[in-house]
C-alpha cells in the first residue's frame, strides 16, 4: 500500500420490503432509542406505507421528498422503484424539526440550468438491488472490509465511544467497531438499500442498532450526540450536493472535537482497470456510465471538509493491490458494490462484448496469484472544533 498527498429491483423483492417496511421502521426506531441517540421529535412513526393517518395522507419526509427526486430520470416508474424510494426514508420517518425541513417537491428542472445538468449527471440509482446481490456483497466485500478498517483505526476509535456508520451496507464493518466500542459504547449503522439492511439486522446486538437511511439525512439523530462518524465507500456515490448535505449533517450529529472519517474514489487517480475499461467502451459506442460516478480530488476533498465546517487532518490517496481470478469474478464484485449500477446501462450483447473484450486485455496483468489490479482511494480524517 503506498500514499500520496498530505440499484432496478424485481418487483416481487421491492414489494416484499414495502408490506414490511413499517415493522422493520418501529424495530429500527426502538433499537435506536435502546443506545439513546434519536433526536427529541424522531420517536413517533408514520402510519405504514399507504395508510391514511387521521389527518389525512402521511407526511412526506425531507428525505422521501430527495429519494422521490433522485429516481427521476434515474430509475424507471413503476412499484419497485416507488417502494424503494418509500423505503430509503425510513429512518427519518420520526417527527422532523419544521426549521430543517425541505420542501416535499421541486420544481421541474429547466434544460440547461444548473439544477438539470445536476439530473443529467445522476446516474446512480438505488432501485437496481436484488437480494441475490445484496447477499453477494456481504460474502465478497472483503475489500470494502479491509481497508474500512484501516480507517478505523485511523480514526482511533476507542471503548465507550457513541459511532455512525453511515452506508453500512450489510453491517459487517460496524459489527467490527461494535467490537471495538464495547458495552460502555454503541454503534448506529444506516444505509438506504433496504436488502442490504435486512442483512445488517442479522448482526444486531445490544450495542449495535441498524436502520434503512440516508446520508443526507440525519435528522433522526440529535444533535451533537456521536463522537465519530464515518463513511467507507459512500461519498464516490453522492453527487456534489448530496455530498455537501450528508457532511454538513455529519458535523452537525458530532460532538464538539468529534472526529470524521471516509474513504472515496479518486478522480486523479482512477483504479486501475477504468481507463481500461472506459476505452473499450469508447470502441462500442457506450459511456462509462453507473461506477464511481461522482470522485474528488485530494483538493476537492479538502475544500469539501472546509465548506462543511471541518478542520481537515489528513487526506490522502492509498493504493491498494488485489487479485481476481477472472474477468466474471471483477463483474461479480463490481456489481454487488455498485447495488447494480455497474454496467447498467448495457444491453446483455453489450456486456457479453465488453466482458469478451476486457478479458483478452487482462490477460497481460495476470500474475501466479491471479489478475493483478490497483485501486486507488482517498483516506480523510478530520474533526469538528472543540468546545
Amino acid at each position: 500500500m503506498t500514499r500520496v498527498g498530505g440499484r432496478r429491483s424485481e418487483p416481487r423483492a421491492t414489494v416484499a420490503v414495502a408490506d414490511d417496511a413499517a415493522d422493520d421502521a418501529a424495530d429500527d426506531a426502538a433499537a435506536v432509542a435502546a443506545v439513546g441517540l434519536l433526536g427529541p421529535r424522531s420517536l413517533a412513526l408514520p402510519p405504514a406505507p399507504g395508510a391514511q393517518g387521521a389527518s389525512g395522507p402521511p407526511r412526506e419526509t425531507p428525505a422521501a421528498a430527495l429519494s422521490a427526486v433522485q429516481h427521476q430520470g434515474s430509475s424507471p416508474a413503476g412499484p419497485g422503484a416507488a417502494a424503494a424510494a418509500g423505503c430509503g426514508a425510513q429512518v427519518a420517518r420520526g417527527g422532523v424539526d419544521p426549521r430543517r425541513a425541505r420542501p416535499a417537491a421541486a420544481a421541474p428542472a429547466v434544460a440547461g440550468t444548473a439544477p438539470a445538468r445536476a439530473a443529467l449527471m445522476t446516474t446512480i440509482s438505488l432501485a437496481l438491488d436484488t437480494p441475490e446481490l445484496a447477499q453477494a456483497y456481504e460474502h465478497g466485500s472483503d475489500r470494502q472490509f479491509n481497508h474500512g478498517k484501516l480507517l478505523i483505526a485511523e480514526l482511533g476509535v476507542r471503548s465507550g465511544q457513541r459511532v455512525l456508520d453511515v452506508g453500512a451496507g450489510t453491517g459487517r464493518l460496524a459489527a467490527h467497531v461494535a467490537e471495538i466500542v464495547g458495552a460502555e459504547g454503541s454503534v448506529v449503522a444506516i444505509d438506504p438499500l433496504p436488502l442490504r439492511v435486512d442483512i445488517a439486522r442479522q448482526k444486531t446486538r445490544a450495542n449495535l442498532a441498524t436502520a434503512v437511511g440516508r446520508a443526507e439525512d440525519l435528522s433522526a439523530f440529535a444533535t451533537k450526540s456521536f463522537d465519530v462518524v464515518y463513511l467507507n465507500s459512500v461519498l464516490h456515490w453522492l453527487n456534489d450536493d448530496q455530498k455537501q448535505r450528508a457532511l454538513s449533517e455529519a458535523a452537525r450529529v458530532l460532538k464538539p472535537g468529534g472526529k470524521l472519517g471516509f474513504s472515496t474514489g479518486s478522480r486523479e487517480r482512477p483504479h486501475q482497470i477504468e481507463p481500461l475499461q472506459r476505452k473499450i467502451l469508447a470502441e462500442l459506442g457506450k459511456e462509462a456510465r453507473g461506477t464511481n460516478a461522482h470522485k474528488l480530488t485530494v483538493d476537492e476533498v479538502r475544500a469539501l471538509l472546509e465548506r462543511t465546517g471541518f478542520i481537515a487532518d489528513t487526506v490522502e490517496i492509498r493504493t491498494f493491490v488485489d487479485h481476481a481470478a477472472d474477468v466474471d469474478e471483477i463483474f461479480r464484485q463490481s456489481g454487488a458494490g455498485s447495488f447494480g449500477n455497474h454496467l447498467s446501462q448495457l444491453s446483455p450483447e453489450e456486456k457479453r462484448e465488453l466482458r469478451d473484450r476486457l478479458a483478452k486485455e487482462l490477460e497481460a496483468w495476470r500474475t501466479p496469484q491471479g489478475i493483478r489490479l490497483e485501486r486507488n482511494l482517498i483516506f480523510a480524517i478530520a474533526h469538528t472544533a472543540g468546545n
